[in-house]
């Protein structure tokens, strides 16, 4: 209802009010023609009509606490607080308004708390990638400006080109795994999710390391308790089993040994890489995963720090999980998967 009509209406029952305090008693002396009477009825409709001008200004007061109250919600979901304007306890309309109000609130609240995260994530990313791009970009302006100086031996003509090589082979690497990590982790790619073979899935990850596992002279020892069908996308599982074997290979001693087992777990499947490196320190095992992160003991090798990041959003994605054990030995990760 608009203003102008309420007010109207207002001011139509005060008018009507008025009127019925005159004309009533006036009718009653007409009747009655005793005047005890007629101020007794005036008096009577005077009574009703300052009780109803009251209870008007109470519910117009009471309405105005409303809209206050109500204000006071609006700026509490603003200011994204938790905050109780009405009594939780009571069953009426606003309570429900307000618990709403604040369902409302801590969902905005997670949203923003996303979207910040998401953010700092993106900053980081950015961060990284300039950080790891630097380094191979600099090579090739170096050493491409040496290749032009007259009179350079043909010695070190090619110990220059072999360096360019490698700086555009690690620019081409990042590349490809910075493009993977995206696609994954904005959703991008559909996982072809089938109940098949774990089996040849993790043999097809052998097949994809095994040059470089005989270049180092590292024995990569397959163990396997049956065939295990496991619902699992067969290409990325196998870049996931593949990663921790490239790892397990490019620190390893030559003439070491990298044994690679499937085995069932009774409700999950568990991929197990184990080899005879130097044992993660345990202050690092929770960083491992990072992306972009080195340890201490991979410094001495050729890397970027994404390759456990990417198998652990490959598993992830899958509703599985990844783990490690370290001894004296060597160190063991796991891929599991739900059966």
């Amino acid at each position: 209802m608009e203003k102008k009509h309420f007010e109207n209406g207002v001011r139509f029952l005060a008018a009507l009010s008025v009127l019925t305090a005159v004309v009533v008693p006036l009718s009653v002396f007409y009747i009655t023609s005793n005047i005890r009477a007629c101020l007794l009825c005036l008096a009577g409709c005077l009574i009703l009509c300052l009780s109803a001008y009251f209870l008007y200004r109470l519910e117009d007061a009471y309405i105005t606490g409303i809209v206050a109250e109500l204000s006071r919600l609006v700026d509490v979901l603003m200011e994204l607080e938790e905050k109780e304007v009405f009594p939780n306890n009571e069953d009426t309309v606003l309570s429900k308004l307000q618990s709403k109000v604040i369902k409302l609130t801590r969902i905005l609240k997670y949203k923003n708390e996303t979207a910040k995260e998401e953010q700092e994530n993106i900053k980081a990313l950015i961060s990284d990638i300039s950080h790891q791009l630097k380094t191979p970009i600099s090579n090739l302006k170096m050493y491409s400006g040496f290749l032009e100086e007259e009179g350079l031996s043909e010695e070190k003509r090619r110990e220059y080109t072999k360096i360019i090589c490698l700086s555009v082979g690690r620019l081409n690497f990042l590349t490809e795994n910075m493009i993977k990590i995206s696609r994954l982790e904005s959703g991008l790619i559909q996982l072809n999710m089938q109940r098949q073979s774990l089996n040849e899935t993790v043999l097809k990850a052998v097949k994809d390391i095994y040059p470089k596992a005989r270049q180092k002279n590292t024995e990569i020892i397959y163990q396997e308790n049956g065939q295990i069908i496991v619902k699992h996308d067969r290409n990325w599982t196998a870049e996931a089993v593949c990663n921790l074997l490239d790892n397990a290979v490019k620190y390893a001693a030559e003439g070491s040994k990298v044994i690679l087992s499937v085995k069932d777990s009774g409700l999950f499947a568990e991929v197990m890489v184990e080899d005879e490196n130097n044992p993660i320190p345990e202050e690092e095992q929770s960083k491992i995963f990072t992306r972009f992160y080195r340890g201490k003991n991979s410094r001495a090798e050729e890397g970027i720090g994404v390759g456990l990041y990417l198998s652990r959003e490959i598993v992830l994605k899958q509703g599985g999980y990844m783990k490690l054990k370290t001894s004296e030995k060597g160190n063991a990760f796991s891929v599991v998967l739900r059966r």
